[in-house]
């Protein structure tokens, strides 16, 4: 019952039409169903019944309903891996580490949560024969998914357990957690923070450095390497913390002046550079703990903005982006890409031209004709012409202010 862009493969399974019907009638009863296996697990496994009302409301059946989600839409689609939920369910293995549930008892409830799912598809099918039929499909994937689930779920429980990224300035995987999603602090958290020297005035930064590419026998001991180039550049300068959290690595550096800031932004644009597989972002600095989700919630945005232009070699800070991030999630995104970058994307394709990488370059050069010409290999009378046709395939001047805003701005939403 318990939490990668990687996904849990399954043996492939090709179900028949009431095998689908028997899956889609289960997932109507899921939460019905976690909470019977949340059950069953605390009156069966000692190491469960001791624990808090929230952490069982909270942790312990969400982390049951997700993964009985993941499996059931898992054998719904197409592609026999499951999908986006492994990084959610890996992490609840190192929170059972501090919750002192023991491997052992860790393992056997899945096993519990194997044999209640199966015993809810007989349930459901017992009394229609074509259901039943349809449930015998269900048994290799239902025990398969158990048996990757309970490999998987191990390994990171030896990894937290031996602390497998464990040093003085790495906070615990839950301590991590906490600060990142803004939760209630427990006192070994306080302890751990206290080494930032925070203050209320304090401003904080997070920088997450995102491995999503590296491959994954080799994502441990890349997570080594980003933590200590982070010591490396940036402990003798700053106060900071670090942590690991599926395929990232972070580093919460507190900042007491503006010189540190400029300190953070020269390390993480150095540690970009040093590997093409290291894509750093960073957020914008925020006031004491309340400021760190925050801040961390800035530099993800940054990653998905890295990601989609594909930047390498250089850091991105969300400061930097944050344009972006507002064009992506306006309701008049297709309206502005539609009337001033369609018409220059498709003249392009029909003409062969470079119209769209010629007003890049216009922007990239502060407007300066000369500057453009000179990084296009061109003659400035060829960009004139150029800006000249883009005027009037959009209606927008790009000579003037009010047109070369919004290109420039539909141009950022485009590449965004």
């Amino acid at each position: 019952m318990d939490e990668g862009h990687a996904a849990i493969p399954l043996p492939a399974t090709e179900l028949s039409p009431d095998a689908r019907r028997l899956v889609e009638r289960l997932l109507l009863r899921r939460e019905e169903l976690a909470r019977a296996i949340v059950a069953a697990v605390r009156h069966e496994v000692v190491d469960y019944s001791g624990l808090g009302r929230l952490t069982v409301s909270d942790d312990i059946l969400a982390t049951a309903l997700l993964t009985i989600s993941d499996l059931l839409e898992g054998l719904l689609e197409e592609d026999t891996a499951m999908r986006a939920n492994v990084e959610a369910i890996r992490r609840s293995a190192s929170r059972r580490v501090h919750q002192e549930v023991s491997l052992p008892a860790l393992l056997h409830s899945y096993r519990i949560w194997g044999a209640k799912v199966w015993q809810a598809v007989l349930t459901e099918a017992e009394a229609d024969p074509a259901l039943q039929q349809g449930a015998l499909e269900l048994v290799t994937p239902i025990f398969a998914y158990v048996d990757l689930l309970s490999i998987t779920l191990a390994q990171v429980y030896v990894e937290e357990s031996a602390g497998a990224f464990r040093g003085r300035d790495v906070l615990r995987s839950d301590v991590l957690e906490s600060l990142l999603l803004g939760k209630a602090l427990s006192d070994r958290a306080r302890v751990e923070l206290a080494r930032l020297h925070l203050s209320g005035e304090s401003e904080v930064v997070v920088m997450l450095v995102r491995l999503t590419d590296v491959a994954p026998e080799r994502l441990r001991a890349e997570s080594l390497d980003v933590l200590q180039a982070c010591r490396d550049l940036l402990a003798a300068e700053v106060k900071m913390l670090l942590g690991v959290r599926d395929s990232d690595v972070l580093c919460l550096v507190r900042l007491a002046n503006r010189m540190e800031g400029d300190r953070l932004v020269a390390a993480a644009h150095e540690l970009a550079a040093r590997n093409p597989l290291w894509r750093v972002c960073v957020g914008r600095p925020h006031q004491g703990l309340d400021g760190i989700p925050r801040s961390f919630r800035e530099a993800q945005d940054a990653a998905a903005v890295a990601a989609a232009q594909h930047r390498r070699g250089r850091a991105v800070l969300f400061s930097e982006v944050i344009l972006d991030r507002i064009l992506v999630h306006s309701e008049y995104a297709e309206e502005l890409l539609e009337e001033a970058m369609r018409p220059l994307v498709a003249y392009d394709e029909r003409h062969s031209a470079d119209l769209v990488p010629t007003l890049r370059a216009y922007v990239t050069n502060d407007l300066n004709m000369t500057r453009t010409a000179k990084d296009l290999h061109v003659n400035p009378n060829t960009v004139a012409y150029r800006l000249r046709r883009i005027a009037m395939l959009t209606g927008y001047d790009p000579t003037h202010s009010s047109g070369m805003v919004t290109l420039a701005l539909a141009l950022r939403l485009l590449d965004a």
